[in-house]
């Protein structure tokens, strides 16, 4: 951790931060990774032990899925000493122990598999761990949270979940409708997460999802990563001004009295591939998303990419959480819903 903090602590608080820090399981619920050694750097930088990366983009087809997957699975290989492919926990326990990263496939959509479950079979035989059922759009899954009609889970919604459970995926339902995540979570016999979201109660935003999901999703022992993207984490009071630790800070109070310490994550939404450019074309793909906020203030301050994941740490410290549920948000939780539902 860097001796530099926006967060002030004493001496004994900062002293324990780092040492929480160094030793905890760090699991960022989401993120995209750029496939070059400065995100082994960011990462071992951030005290990051493993990171769900959106490996395919949301709507890539089948063959550019797979082509995707077989890159990036390729590109953690040559890099064995700083990361490794992580389908089970042990791979994820076994990174912090050799000071690695593990990286774990999750795809933003189901749009790849279309209506043929040999696909998701092929999916999870490249690594997926993690799947998101829609992404702001209807599919032959369900309906996203950008559509004004949510039809909820369709037929073929179901069986995937259902195949989800058998095979040990994890169902993320960060950017689907609020039926179709009631639906999810009705119909998966496992916890489900929303790896990288917030509470509506706090900041309304089409991503946003109410108290009422939450708390059915706690109750079926899922799992929220808050994120740090400005637009969501945003004082409705003042519209506009970039947010910082104090706006996650309260995001995260919110939902630690809402739900419990037991169902609340990090899913910090770092995507390393973005640019102007890109930034802009998904704006204009996704207007709902868009709030105002520019490329530079995008995301809170203190909270711009992987390297400065030791913030969230100090944050919790400043709070005055115990040790035990730091770590738990750090990475317990999401690592405890992992454990049950990729096991054999």
């Amino acid at each position: 951790m860097s001796a530099t903090s926006p967060i002030s602590l004493d001496t004994d608080q900062n002293a324990r931060a780092e040492a929480l820090h160094a030793g905890a399981l760090v699991i960022d619920g989401s993120s995209v990774v750029m496939q070059e050694d400065a995100h082994f750097e960011r990462a071992r930088a951030g005290g990051v032990t493993a990171t769900n990366h959106t490996v395919t983009h949301p709507p890539s087809d089948f063959e550019t899925a797979m082509l995707d997957m077989a890159t990036c699975r390729r590109w953690i290989g040559e890099h064995a000493d700083r990361g490794l492919l992580a389908t089970s926990v042990a791979d994820i326990r076994s990174a912090k122990e050799t000071g690695r990263e593990a990286i774990i496939f999750g795809p933003q959509n189901t749009e790849f598999i279309g209506t043929d479950l040999g696909r998701f079979e092929a999916a999870y035989a490249m690594g997926v761990r993690i799947l998101q059922l829609t992404y702001q759009r209807q599919n032959w899954v369900g309906t996203g949270c950008g559509e004004r009609r949510d039809g909820g889970l369709s037929t073929f919604g179901r069986a995937l979940v259902h195949e989800m459970d058998e095979l040990g995926v994890v169902v993320d339902l960060s950017h689907c409708g609020h039926q179709t995540s009631f639906d999810a979570i009705a119909e998966s016999r496992n916890p489900v997460i929303l790896s990288h979201a917030h509470p509506a109660a706090v900041t309304p935003h089409v991503r946003a999802k109410s108290d009422e999901l939450l708390r059915e999703l706690a109750a079926n022992g899922g799992v929220i990563g808050i994120t740090a993207l400005s637009a969501f984490l945003e004082d409705p009071e003042k519209r506009g001004e970039r947010p910082g630790m104090e706006a996650f800070v309260r995001h995260l109070s919110y939902l630690i009295e809402l739900i419990g310490i037991d169902h609340v994550g990090i899913g910090l939404d770092f995507d390393e591939t973005n640019t102007p450019e890109k930034f802009a074309a998904a704006r204009r793909e996704h207007p709902e998303l868009d709030t105002g906020f520019g490329w530079d203030d995008k995301r809170i301050h203190d909270l711009t990419h992987a390297g400065e994941e030791a913030n969230v740490t100090r944050a919790l410290v400043k709070m005055g959480l115990a040790d035990d549920d730091i770590r738990k948000v750090l990475g317990g939780n999401f690592l405890r819903v992992f454990e049950g539902v990729w096991a054999p």
